[in-house]
């Protein structure tokens, strides 16, 4: 919906839609009608995985409430704000049952558990045409379950959020910042329909006509999940908004890391080191109205005033990084001052200095494949220090990792755990026994395994697999693995779903592990040249143990 954020996944379904939708208007084949399932499948995915995301925001916003009595009055409206939405939502799936049953002609309870994919008559447009407009698209009908219902229902759910916004800006204890008021208002207004006033073959587009009328039940039930959609990023909108509202004047430290603040980062053989070990705290909501980060600045502590502005660091996470290239070796210090304005206006200054030295680099730390790690599987590393034998090395690990295993001559193998950095830290063992530094540790990154894809005869499987009958018929088993990828890692198929349809009844056979059930070879025997054979829920087991859902594979039979 304009004005909102959309993630990739939201804006490759919105473009798919409106390719299948031009599509359709060229009349093309019923194949194509079939990209309106795929769509539709990743809007109800997308609008779940929004859906559990709300859940996990009020959550989350209901600990704050309890914490801090200013924020209960703006929860008890987000959960009034969300009951609308939902019954908006659960209003479409009823429709959207009440459809599927008037056009497969089946009854309800079939209607009810029955998916898009599995509809046979995706082409149908006359059924559907007059449960939603009726007979005359010039007058149309305003009864149970139809288009003009449904648009009242929207236009009620907008004055019942309006409703919300202004109740919300009428009382001290729920006020709004003026710039999220209008926002959340305009938002709501994007989600009210409203008629193109096009005029198509002497036919004026009402929002009725043009989403609804003469459209099959591929593209009916498609444009119903969209709306869904809308309604979902509209709740999140307003959930997001009313929580931020709540703690505009409290500054939300959430961002903590450890940091060690040490006089020098270089110590020669035989000093002490000595250090701050201290817990740091930074906000996400900081930025250059709130706080800036001037280095070189200078303060005058006795009239509290900069008496040098400095130059300010980009700041990213509540944090600024620091950055400059050194040359030459020595003793070099950075200072600054951080500027930071309170929620109240009020202007504080806290400067800063550190020290460090620059020295020539000691140690070497490669991967032997890759620049990063992959969890769960054993990475290969060559490490090396000038001047010092690989005997005398010590390496130590610190971070999301195992320790190291040494393979001798420089060589080490590494297992992180799970995913994140770890850090490699190169030591010499000195003639008195102590380890001394060889040069900084050297951090790397931790990645998860890649998703493997699933190979059907050899040949990786992507969306719909076509194959012979006669290869059909010999296949018993699927496997998976990762295309291209440079370390050893196997997976094992754990279980999938086959299902069939060979005479209109669908069959679901459940196996386990890579071969397929006996029931399940039967079942796809049956299967005759130009049907499909669905492989739905393929669960795999990775090297670390893991299950990982690798989606879903058809196949279509082909002579």
């Amino acid at each position: 919906m304009a004005g909102m954020k959309e993630t990739p996944r939201q804006k490759m379904i919105g473009m798919m839609y409106l390719v299948l939708t031009c599509l359709l208007a060229l009349n093309v084949s019923k194949d194509i009608l079939k990209g309106f399932v795929t769509v539709n499948e990743s809007l109800e995915k997308t609008n779940k995985g929004v859906q559990l995301s709300n859940e996990k925001m009020l959550a989350e916003f209901e600990k704050t409430a309890a914490e801090r009595a200013s924020a209960k009055a703006y929860y008890d409206k987000a959960i009034e704000s969300r009951k609308l939405t939902m019954a908006a939502v659960d209003y479409i799936d009823k429709l959207k049952k009440k459809l599927i049953e008037i056009t497969e002609e089946v009854d309800a309870s079939k209607a009810d558990t029955m998916r898009l994919r599995f509809i046979e008559k995706l082409e149908e447009y006359d059924k559907p045409t007059f449960q939603l407009i009726g007979s005359d698209e010039n007058n149309p009908v305003n009864k149970e379950y139809s288009a003009k219902e449904l648009r009242g229902n929207l236009d009620k759910l907008c004055d019942q959020l309006d409703a919300i916004i202004e109740d919300m800006n009428s009382h001290p204890e729920t006020k709004l910042p003026q710039s999220d008021y209008i926002s959340l208002k305009e938002k709501i207004k994007l989600m009210r329909p409203v008629d193109s006033n096009e005029t198509v073959d002497d036919l004026k587009m009402t929002w009725e006509l043009q989403n609804f009328y003469n459209l099959p039940i591929a593209a009916v039930i498609t444009n119903l999940s969209k709306i869904q959609s809308d309604i979902r990023n509209l709740e999140t909108e307003m959930i997001n908004q009313i929580a931020a509202a709540s703690g505009k004047l409290i500054v939300n430290f959430n961002h903590f890391s450890a940091k060690v603040v040490a006089p020098s980062k270089y110590i020669r053989s035989g000093e002490n080191y000595t250090a701050d070990i201290i817990l740091s705290a930074s906000s996400s909501d900081f930025n250059p109205d709130n706080m800036q980060i001037l280095v070189g600045a200078k303060l005058d502590t006795i009239t509290n005033k900069l008496t040098n502005e400095g130059s300010p660091l980009l700041m990213s996470g509540g944090a600024g990084k620091f950055e400059v290239k050194t040359s030459g070796q020595g003793d070099q210090s950075v200072s600054g001052v951080i500027k930071f304005k309170k929620p109240n206006g009020e202007i504080q200054y806290f400067p800063f200095e550190d020290k460090y030295t620059v020295a020539a680099p000691a140690s070497a730390v490669s991967a032997d494949y890759m620049n990063v790690f992959y969890a769960g599987l054993p990475n290969a590393l060559t490490i090396s220090a000038a001047g010092v034998a690989p005997t005398n090395l010590v390496v130590k690990v610190n971070g999301n990792s195992a320790p190291l295993i040494p393979a001798g001559n420089g060589k080490y193998t590494i297992k992180p755990t799970t995913t994140g950095t770890c850090q490699v830290m190169v030591y010499s063992r000195e003639a008195n026994g102590q380890l001394k530094p060889q040069g900084a540790p050297s951090t790397f990154r931790i990645k998860a395994i890649p998703t493997p894809f699933v190979k059907i005869n050899g040949k990786y499987a992507l969306g719909t697999y076509e194959m012979k009958k006669s290869e059909l018929a010999a296949l018993s088993a699927i496997t998976a693995d990762i295309p291209g990828f440079d370390l050893n890692a196997k997976f094992k198929i754990k279980s999938y779903k086959v299902i069939t349809i060979p005479n209109g009844t669908v069959n679901e056979d459940k196996c386990e592990g890579f071969n397929f059930s006996p029931g399940a070879k039967a079942s796809v025997l049956k299967v005759k040249t130009g049907g499909r054979v669905f492989l739905e829920d393929i669960i795999a087991v990775g090297p670390n143990g893991e299950q990982i859902p690798l989606g879903n594979v058809t196949i279509k039979i082909k002579s």
